[in-house]
């Protein structure tokens, strides 16, 4: 069954950005799956959590910040593109941000071009990067960096460093084939996918990870 769509976002089919419409029921699942995932983490109550997205992003980070804020954790709000990066760094050194999600390469340079340490920013967060920006923080220390993995409509999230990223197993079946991963959709969505290739050579395990959530993992 085709859900009724209440939201459209973007998802990056291997450097093309396609239209991604998405129902309600989808957010709340995928609000479900981000509290399984987190359920052992932390007490966070009373402090700020920031999200760095688009809105192309909020098939993604829509049911993030829901499940924040069922916990306790206040929103605030920057961009990820090249000039918010003042913004950034003023939210973190006003607010006590424990958690940073999505840092891209982007948002390191935009960082950067305003004159600040991205380094020194996050120190003592857990902070959430994906692709380069994961690779430019990964040798950095005090800061508890964790993967975030953009798979076409999926997501895959590092419930601790070097666990592995977790998919929606209940939403998403995961097949890694050679240097492609194939994405197939398990339940009513407003958009469903058969085997949509993303170009990311990885391995799956099903085994718990060190945080006790259960459900398929990315490893790459």
């Amino acid at each position: 069954m085709t859900l009724r769509p209440s939201v459209v976002a973007q998802y990056n089919d291997n450097g093309v950005p396609r239209l991604l419409p998405v129902s309600e029921r989808e957010v709340g699942r995928a609000e479900s799956f981000y509290r399984r995932v987190l359920a052992s983490d932390w007490n966070l109550r009373g402090r700020f959590g920031l999200i760095i997205g688009t809105q192309g992003d909020a098939s993604f980070l829509a049911p993030l910040e829901r499940m924040l804020m069922s916990r306790g954790v206040v929103i605030v709000n920057s961009e990820a593109n090249s000039w918010d990066g003042a913004r950034t760094e003023a939210t973190i050194r006003r607010f006590d941000v424990a958690l940073v999600a999505v840092v891209s390469g982007i948002v390191l340079d935009a960082i950067g071009n305003a004159g600040f340490d991205p380094v020194e920013l996050f120190q003592g967060k857990i902070v959430w990067a994906s692709g380069e920006g994961y690779t430019r923080l990964q040798s950095a220390k005090g800061i508890d960096l964790r993967r975030w993995i953009n798979l076409g409509p999926a997501v895959a999230i590092e419930g601790r460093h070097g666990g592995g990223a977790h998919v929606d197993g209940r939403e998403w079946n995961i097949e890694a084939e050679g240097d492609t991963t194939y994405v197939s959709s398990r339940l009513d969505r407003a958009m469903s996918f058969s085997r949509l290739p993303v170009n990311l050579s990885c391995t799956i395990n099903d085994a718990p990870c060190p945080g006790g959530a259960l459900g398929p993992r990315i490893v790459l």
